[in-house]
C-alpha cells in the first residue's frame, strides 16, 4: 500500500500553506525547490542485442519492448539530520517507459524545502492504488493495470534466426508442432525464431534511501531548483540471478523466456510462468545464482519474474536503492 505517513503532517501545515519544512535553531535556513524526473534505461527504448559485451544477451536473442508500462511515484524525502522533517509527493503515475523522452519526464515537484541534504525514497505500487494514467498509456491498457492492481505490464518480443523453444516435456502441449531434433536436457525443442512475451506483474516495492556513488539523496540549495531522477532499468528480466555486492559477472540470458511457451503458440503468458518451477527448466543451470532474491521461495517462474522486477529501481541512472530495505548493488557495466 502507498505510504500514508505524511497525511497528518500535511493537514497540520495545510492551513499555513507550507509545503517545505524549516530547520530549528536561532536562524532559519533558506529554502529551495526540487523537481523529480522519471527516466528510462536505454535498453527499454532501444532493446537488447546479442553479443559478447557485458550488456549483451549472451544466448543469441534480440529483445525489443513494444510496451513497458510501470506504476511509479509516491516520492518520500527525509532531512538527513532530522528524520522528523519529511516531505512527500504522493502522486503515482502509470507510464509507458518506451515513450519516456531522453531527458526524462518531469512528474513531481517539491517547493520550500529546507536547504541541505535530503534522503530520497520512492515506490512502485499497484496501479489500483490511486494511480493516474499518463498520456503515454492507452486507456484500455491502463484499465487492465488498475483492474489487476499490476505494477508492470510488459509486452515484448525475442527474435533469433535459429531460435527454439524447449518447454518442459511434462508440461508441454505442442499440438501438431514437430520437434526439430534438438533437446534441452531431456526436453524436446521446436523451431521458434520469434517469441512474444506479455506479462502483467504485481511487484509493489519501496526503493530507498537511494544514493549515487556513495553519496545519499539530493542536496537542496537556497533559492535554487535542484533536479533529481529515479530510473527504471529494463534488463533485469534477463539477469542470471540476484546480485548483491560487487558482482561483475552478471549475464543477460533470454532462453528461459522462450522455454516457457508451453503450448508453443508463440506467446508466453502469466499463466505459463505460473505453471513452471525454475527447477523444471534445464537452462537454469550453474550459470544462475538464485540466492538474494527479494521473494522467497521462488515457487514458479512468475515469482522469478516478479523478483527480478523488484530489483530494477535505480536513482540518477545507475545509483543504488535498497529494495524493501535490503541493499542490492547490481553492478551494471553498460552505459545509461
Amino acid at each position: 500500500m502507498k505510504n500514508k505517513r505524511m497525511q497528518n503532517w500535511k493537514k497540520a501545515l495545510g492551513a499555513l500553506g507550507v509545503v517545505g519544512l524549516f530547520a530549528t535553531g536561532c536562524e532559519p535556513l533558506g529554502t529551495g525547490s526540487l523537481t523529480v524526473l522519471l527516466e528510462t534505461e536505454d535498453v527499454i527504448v532501444d532493446g537488447l542485442t546479442p553479443g559478447d559485451d557485458a550488456a549483451n544477451i549472451k544466448d543469441g536473442w534480440t529483445v525489443e519492448f513494444n510496451k513497458y508500462l510501470a506504476t511509479v511515484g509516491d516520492i518520500d524525502l527525509h532531512f538527513s539530520t532530522d528524520e522528523e522533517m519529511e516531505a512527500e509527493a504522493a502522486d503515482v503515475y502509470v507510464v509507458d517507459m518506451t515513450k519516456v523522452p531522453e531527458g526524462g519526464l518531469s512528474l513531481w515537484t517539491f517547493e520550500n524545502l529546507t536547504e541541505g541534504r535530503w534522503e530520497f525514497n520512492y515506490n512502485t505500487p499497484g496501479a489500483g492504488d490511486g494511480s493516474t494514467r499518463h498520456e503515454s498509456v492507452e486507456e484500455a491498457d491502463y484499465d487492465e493495470m488498475v483492474a489487476n492492481d499490476w505494477t508492470y505490464h510488459i509486452d515484448g518480443v525475442l527474435t533469433k534466426s535459429d531460435g527454439e523453444s524447449c518447454p518442459p516435456t511434462d508440461l508441454a502441449t505442442p499440438g501438431d508442432k514437430t520437434p526439430n531434433g534438438n533437446t534441452s536436457g531431456s526436453d524436446a525443442c521446436y523451431d521458434a525464431p520469434s517469441v512474444r512475451f506479455v506479462f502483467g506483474v504485481a511487484a509493489e516495492t519501496l526503493f530507498g534511501p537511494c544514493e549515487m556513488g556513495g553519496v545519499p539523496g539530493v542536496a537542496v540549495t537556497a533559492d535554487n531548483t535542484q533536479t533529481s531522477a529515479l530510473t527504471l532499468h529494463g534488463d533485469h528480466l534477463f539477469f542470471n540471478g540476484f546480485p548483491e555486492g560487487d558482482e561483475g559477472g552478471v549475464m543477460r540470458l533470454a532462453q528461459w523466456v522462450a522455454d516457457c511457451d508451453l503450448n508453443l503458440d508463440g506467446t508466453v503468458t502469466n499463466d505459463e510462468l505460473k505453471a513452471i518451477a525454475p527447477s523444471q527448466l534445464p537452462v537454469f543451470d550453474d550459470r544462475y545464482q538464485l540466492g538474494g532474491s527479494p521473494i522467497t521461495p521462488l515457487n514458479d517462474m512468475y515469482d522469478y519474474l516478479s523478483a527480478q522486477l523488484k530489483t530494477q529501481g535505480h536513482f540518477e541512472g545507475e545509483g543504488e536503492c535498497p529494495v524493501d530495505g535490503v541493499e542490492h548493488d547490481h553492478g551494471h557495466d553498460h552505459d545509461h
